[in-house]
C-alpha cells in the first residue's frame, strides 16, 4: 500500500508539471487554428502575402528554438533554473498573445507591424517551451515515471483542443458570426491569462528528481560539461540513437498530422459530409484521452518504445478500419481508434527524448538536454511546416479546384495523401523503433552509471 501512495503522492507532482501543455496548447492551437483567419478575413493581408509572412515566421521558429535552448541552457548554468525561467517568462508570453487579437482592434494593416507581432510571440513562446519540455528529463529519473508524465501532458494538449474546437472556433466566426475587435481583444487577454494561469502553476509544481538535481549540482561544481558555466551547446551530441529520434520526430511532425490536416477534405470531396469532419476531428481527440490512460498504465510494465511502436500499430489498423468503413458510425468508430494510437504517437517520443538524454551523457559524459529538446521542437515544427507545403503542392499537382465536384483522379490523390503517408510514416517509425535497445532496465542502469560518474 505504501508504494502505491509514495506513486501517487509522485504523479500528483508529475500531473503538476504537465498542466503546463494545457497553457501551452491553448496558445499555440488557438493561434495555429485561427491565424489565417484573422490575416486574411479581419485583418485584409492578401493571401499571397500571408504565404510570404508564414515563411518568415517559421524561419524565426528554426532559429528561435535554438536561440531558446541556449538561453534555457544558460539559465540553468547560472542557477536562475528552468522553472524560474518559465516563470520569468509567462507574462510576456500571455501579452504577445493578446496583442496578436488586439491587432484588428489597433488598426495595424502593415505587414511589418503584423510580421514582428507574430514574431514576438513565437519569441516568447520559445522560451517557455524549451525549457518546460527539458524540466521532464529533470522531473523524474524513472523511465515509467518520464512515460506517465508524457501521458499527463498529452492529457491536457487534448483538453485544450477540447476548448479550442468548442470554444474559440465558434467564437472566432465558426457560427456565421464573427467576433468583434474588442471581443477578439478581450479573447486573447483571457487566453493570455489562463496561459499565464497554467504555465505558473506548473512551475509552481515542478521539483527536480533529488537524484538528477544531486547529479547537476555536482557538475556545476566541476564545470568539466554542460553543467559547466564555460560550456553551453548549440546542438545535441549526434549519434545513433540521436538520428533515431530524428526520424521518429520527423515521422510525428510530418506524417501522422497529415490525417487530420486532409478531413476536411475527404469529408466534402469523397464523403460529401462536410459537417462530418468536425465531428470525426472531436471523436479522434476523445480517442487519444482514452488512448493516453491505456498507454499510462502499459508504461508501468512495458518499455515505451514497444509502446510506441504498438501505437503506431494501432493507428495503421485504425487508419484501414477508417478507408472500409461505410456509414458515418463505422467511421466514428474508426476514429476512435485511430485516436487511440495517436495518444501514444504524440506522447511517448517525449518521454523516449528524456531517457536519451541520459544515455547521451553515459557515452559522450556530456549533458546536453536543452539543447537536445530545442532541436527536436525544430524537427517537429519543420515536419509540420513541410506537412502544409506537401498538402498545398500535392493538391496543386492533382488539379485540385476549391468548391466545386472533384474528378476521381483527385480524390484518389486526397486519399493517397490523407491514409497513405501516415501509413508510411507509421511503418518507418516501426521499423526504426526495433533497433532502440532503451527500455526501463536499460535505461536504469545508465541513470546509475551517470551518477557514479557525476
Amino acid at each position: 500500500m505504501s508504494r502505491y501512495l509514495a506513486m501517487a503522492k509522485t504523479d500528483r507532482h508529475l500531473i503538476g508539471y504537465s498542466s503546463g501543455n494545457f497553457g501551452k496548447n491553448l496558445l499555440l492551437g488557438s493561434v495555429d487554428v485561427t491565424l489565417l483567419f484573422l490575416l486574411t478575413d479581419l485583418l485584409g493581408v492578401a493571401p499571397h502575402s500571408v504565404s510570404v509572412l508564414m515563411l518568415m515566421v517559421f524561419g524565426a521558429d528554426l532559429v528561435l528554438d535554438l536561440g531558446a535552448g541556449l538561453l534555457a541552457a544558460w539559465a540553468q548554468n547560472r542557477g536562475v533554473g528552468y522553472r524560474r525561467l518559465i516563470a520569468l517568462g509567462a507574462l510576456p508570453c500571455g501579452a504577445a498573445f493578446a496583442l496578436i487579437y488586439s491587432l484588428p482592434l489597433l488598426g495595424a494593416r502593415n505587414i511589418v507591424v503584423i510580421a514582428l507581432a507574430i514574431i514576438a510571440f513565437r519569441a516568447a513562446y520559445a522560451i517557455i517551451d524549451v525549457p518546460h519540455n527539458s524540466l521532464l528529463a529533470r522531473i523524474a529519473s524513472d523511465s515509467r515515471a518520464r512515460g506517465r508524465a508524457s501521458g499527463y501532458r498529452t492529457v491536457f494538449s487534448s483538453a485544450a483542443s477540447v476548448v479550442i474546437a468548442t470554444v474559440l472556433v465558434p467564437f472566432m466566426g465558426g457560427d456565421g458570426r464573427p467576433a468583434s475587435a474588442g471581443q477578439l481583444s478581450m479573447l486573447g487577454v483571457v487566453g493570455g491569462l489562463a496561459f499565464c494561469a497554467a504555465i505558473l502553476f506548473a512551475a509552481w509544481s515542478a521539483r527536480e528528481d533529488g537524484a538528477a538535481g544531486a547529479e547537476g549540482a555536482k557538475r556545476q561544481q566541476r564545470g568539466d560539461d554542460i553543467g559547466g558555466a564555460a560550456r553551453i551547446a548549440f546542438l545535441p551530441k549526434l549519434d545513433r540513437l540521436f538520428a533515431a529520434m530524428a526520424v521518429i520526430a520527423l515521422v510525428t511532425g510530418f506524417a501522422m498530422p497529415v490525417f487530420g490536416k486532409m478531413m476536411l477534405y475527404i469529408a466534402t470531396y469523397a464523403l460529401h459530409q462536410p459537417g462530418l469532419a468536425g465531428r470525426l476531428l472531436l471523436t479522434i481527440t476523445f480517442g487519444q484521452l482514452a488512448g493516453v490512460a491505456l498507454w499510462i498504465f502499459l508504461v508501468r510494465s512495458h518499455d515505451k518504445t514497444v509502446l510506441l511502436a504498438a501505437s503506431h500499430a494501432v493507428a495503421i489498423c485504425g487508419i484501414l478500419f477508417f478507408v472500409m468503413a461505410g456509414d458515418n458510425a463505422w467511421l466514428l468508430t474508426a476514429a476512435a481508434l485511430i485516436g487511440v494510437g495517436f495518444g501514444g504517437v504524440f506522447m511517448l517520443p517525449w518521454g523516449i527524448l528524456a531517457d536519451i538524454t541520459d544515455f547521451a551523457t553515459f557515452r559522450h559524459r556530456e549533458r546536453r538536454e536543452t539543447a537536445t529538446f530545442a532541436t527536436m521542437l525544430v524537427l517537429l515544427k519543420a515536419g509540420g511546416a513541410g506537412a502544409l507545403a506537401g498538402i498545398g503542392w500535392s493538391l496543386g499537382e492533382l488539379g485540385y479546384v476549391p468548391g466545386v465536384a472533384q474528378p476521381e483522379s483527385v480524390i484518389l490523390g486526397m486519399k493517397l495523401l490523407a491514409f497513405g503517408v501516415p501509413i508510411l510514416g507509421s511503418i518507418i517509425a516501426i521499423l526504426t523503433l526495433r533497433r532502440l535497445a532503451i527500455g526501463h532496465q536499460a535505461h536504469a542502469r545508465v541513470v546509475r552509471a551517470n551518477r557514479r560518474w557525476a
